[in-house]
C-alpha cells in the first residue's frame, strides 16, 4: 500500500501520524520548519507523556538545543525524557554521516529498551536534509530505495525492530528532485504525508 495524503492542518496530518503502524517506513514532506515544529512538539508530547514510545529525533535544520526550546515551549519535560532515555535528539548530518553513530544499530538499541520498558515501541523521525547538506543526494536516493516499505516482522538485519519511521524532508529540499527521483520516493515509503502549512 502508498498511500498519498495532503494537509493543510496541523491536526489534520496529525491525525494521520497517529493512525501509522509499526514497521512503517513513510515520507514527511513538511511546507517549513514552524509547520515541523508544530508536528512533531504535538507528537512527541503526545506520545511521551503517555509512555507509549521512544522518540528518536535526527534534526538537521535546527540544533540541538533549538529543538529542545521548541518543546519545552509546548511544556514537555524535556530534561526528564531525556535523562530516562526516552527522548533522543540526535544533529542529522552526525546521525548519517559521523564515525560515532548508527542511525540503525541506534533504532535497534531503542527498540529492544522499549520492549523491556513495556512502551509500544520507537518512532524515528529523521530529517533528510542532512544528505542535501553534505551533497549525497544521489546516496539519499539509493537509502530511500533499499528500505522496504513496511519491515514484515519488523527486521532489520536480523533483529526485531518495533519501529514506525518518518523520512522528513523539506518542501525546498523535495522541490529539487527531478520528477522520476519524487516519484521514486513516494514509490518506496508506506505512507507519503504532506504537511502542506504554509506560515506567513
Amino acid at each position: 500500500m502508498v498511500k498519498l495524503v495532503v494537509e493543510d492542518n496541523v491536526d489534520h496530518i496529525l491525525q494521520e501520524i497517529m493512525q501509522v503502524d509499526y514497521g512503517e517506513h513513510n515520507l514527511l514532506i513538511y511546507s517549513d520548519l514552524i509547520a515541523l515544529n508544530e508536528i512533531y512538539s504535538q507528537y512527541f508530547k503526545t506520545r511521551l507523556e503517555s509512555n507509549k514510545e521512544i522518540i528518536l529525533f535526527l534534526s538537521t535544520y535546527q540544533n540541538i538545543d533549538h529543538v529542545r526550546g521548541i518543546l519545552r515551549d509546548a511544556h514537555l519535560e524535556v530534561a526528564r525524557y531525556e535523562g530516562d532515555g526516552s527522548l533522543i535528539i540526535v544533529d542529522s548530518v552526525k546521525g548519517y554521516f559521523g564515525s560515532d553513530i548508527d542511525v540503525l544499530s541506534l533504532v535497534k538499541i531503542l527498540s529492544k529498551r522499549a520492549q523491556n520498558q513495556g512502551t509500544n515501541g520507537c518512532c524515528v523521525f529523521a530529517d533528510m536534509g542532512s544528505f542535501y547538506v553534505c551533497g549525497k543526494v544521489r546516496e539519499l536516493l539509493g537509502y530511500e530505495a533499499s528500505m522496504p516499505l513496511k519491515f514484515d516482522p519488523y527486521h532489520i538485519g536480523g533483529s526485531l525492530i518495533r519501529c514506525k519511521a518518518f523520512c522528513s524532508y523539506h518542501q525546498k529540499d523535495f522541490d529539487r528532485l527531478a520528477e522520476d527521483e519524487k516519484q521514486s520516493l513516494f514509490q518506496h515509503h508506506y505512507r507519503n504525508l504532506i504537511a502542506d502549512i504554509r506560515n506567513t
